[in-house]
């Protein structure tokens, strides 16, 4: 009878999952002394703490890549805002003013009538240019409330990434304790006379 159990499949379903000896019992018509006797001699709850760390640890590698590229998009992005703002604090100053110059020629080519216009060409000339005035409080508060944003971007980022991490570590840890604990046979022994206890 022995023979015909399949302890490999039910070491690597123990291991690997968060199963309970009296689960596999019932799943693979094993007694569940024979399982704990097996698993303390095998070591299997020491093979699946060394399991899920090293899941732990491969997701933890996976989240902090995932995070490592996020945050560097990230960085990359604030640094062109950052640029931009720095851009407008130059400018803050500086206003654009435009000057437009209207030409009209009219050409009398009409000989029956030399007062009638036979041509008229209008040209628009229209020029740019840069005037130092008071500095624009409205745009201030713009880029100084930019400033803000990207300091608690920058901030506040890792602090959130760091404590996800830490709150998924912990979760990880109680749920494979919780496991673990469940597998414990508990053995209650009554010492004494049993006729005093039933009084």
């Amino acid at each position: 009878m022995e023979d015909c159990i399949d302890w490999k499949a039910i070491k690597t379903e123990y291991i690997t999952t968060n199963t309970s000896y009296r689960k596999l019992s019932a799943k693979y018509g094993v007694g569940y002394q024979a399982i704990c006797h097996r698993s303390q001699e095998e070591g299997w709850i020491e093979l699946r703490e060394q399991y899920t760390n090293d899941t732990v640890s491969k997701t933890l590698d996976k989240i902090g890549n995932q995070q490592s590229a996020r945050y560097a998009r990230l960085m990359t992005a604030t640094d062109r805002l950052l640029a931009k703002v720095e851009k407008a604090i130059e400018e803050l100053d500086i206003t654009l003013a435009t000057d437009t110059k209207k030409t009209k020629e009219i050409e009398y080519d009409n000989d029956r009538r030399p007062d009638k216009p036979t041509k008229e060409t209008v040209t628009e000339e229209t020029t740019i240019r840069q005037v130092v005035t008071i500095v624009d409080r409205s745009g201030l508060k713009a880029i100084s409330s930019a400033l803000r944003d990207i300091k608690e971007v920058q901030m506040l980022k890792t602090e959130l990434d760091q404590q996800e991490q830490r709150a998924r570590i912990a979760n990880l840890r109680k749920s494979a304790e919780a496991e673990e604990n469940a597998d414990k046979e508990i053995v209650v022994t009554i010492a004494g006379d049993l006729e005093e206890y039933s009084r």
